[in-house]
């Protein structure tokens, strides 16, 4: 059975949690992993099984051949794959996955990230706020300028080390966040969290399908978009100068107000359990297939 999951090549941490807790999950479950993509998809094939965690990855780069375990994993990018015998599913990110993919509504429980509490324990407040932007937004640097001008804790998703991020979050007293997964962990440690989006193009589906799994809305404030300007134009770089002071008072009010978002703590633990069986399942069904 390989832990199959998207490597980003900066590194994401939502993405290389996978690694991390997987394995604390279910022990002695899986003789290796594989990168999740077109490019890899005729080496997958020739996999005997697969198990798909953490991430938007229920997309038709899912390969036919092997039997695929799916516990938590989302629809969001590229069309979904056509369900058939090969799967086992026993949860998906949210409601909005399950009803693109054509199972039970029941299945919906929520992203499986909030396991991170079986086994990293809260953490001391270390940041009055943190700030955490997407991946792609991240790349310009811009935001963590803006970030250290406001005095505020810059938090970079792009990390091979996901649990050094994670402690960065658990660490904090407010979350402002553009990342999902840090609105997750967030929201899974009673951190008060809000969502922000710079970008046109984010994936909101997602945001959607995650929420609805915790009975909240996604409502991010609108910030502006800065793009990374290291081949850019003088007049191009003057522009972004301007728009980080755009983008420092933008978040000046939203640190006023302090509003936040968290799902409750009962939500979370039902999840939790809920999860749990699922997992005991899961573990029945690949030892009685003969991949254990």
């Amino acid at each position: 059975m390989k832990l199959c999951y998207f490597h980003d090549t900066e590194g994401n941490f939502g993405d290389d949690l996978n690694a991390w807790l997987w394995p604390k999950v279910l022990p002695d479950f899986f003789d290796g992993t594989c990168q999740h993509g077109q490019e890899f998809y005729e080496d997958n094939n020739r996999e005997d099984a697969l198990f798909y965690g953490i991430g938007t990855v229920l997309d038709h780069r899912i390969p036919p051949s092997p039997i695929k375990f799916v516990a938590g994993s989302g629809v969001g990018y590229f069309s979904p794959p056509k369900i058939d015998d090969k799967y086992h599913i026993y949860f998906v990110r949210g409601p909005k996955s399950a009803a693109k993919l054509g199972i039970d509504t029941s299945l919906a429980i929520t992203d499986p990230a909030i396991l991170l509490r079986e086994f990293l324990p809260p953490a001391p407040a270390e940041h009055q706020v943190s700030l955490m932007m997407h991946c792609d937004t991240a790349k310009s640097g811009y935001w963590e300028q803006v970030a250290a001008e406001l005095g505020i804790h810059y938090i970079d998703p792009r990390s091979t080390d996901p649990i050094a991020v994670i402690q960065q979050l658990i660490a904090s007293e407010y979350v402002i966040t553009e990342s999902l997964h840090g609105a997750i962990i967030a929201d899974a440690y009673g951190i008060p969290w809000r969502p922000i989006n710079s970008m046109p193009h984010i994936n909101a589906f997602k945001w959607h399908d995650w929420c609805a799994s915790v009975g909240i809305s996604y409502e991010p404030e609108n910030l502006i978009s800065i793009y990374s300007d290291e081949h850019a134009s003088i007049a191009k770089k003057l522009l972004n100068k301007g728009k980080v002071r755009v983008a420092k008072g933008q978040l000046k009010k939203l640190l006023l107000d302090r509003k936040s978002y968290n799902s409750s703590e009962q939500t979370i633990q039902n999840h939790l359990d809920h999860m749990q069986v699922q997992l005991v399942k899961l573990r029945k069904d690949a030892d009685s297939l003969g991949l254990l």
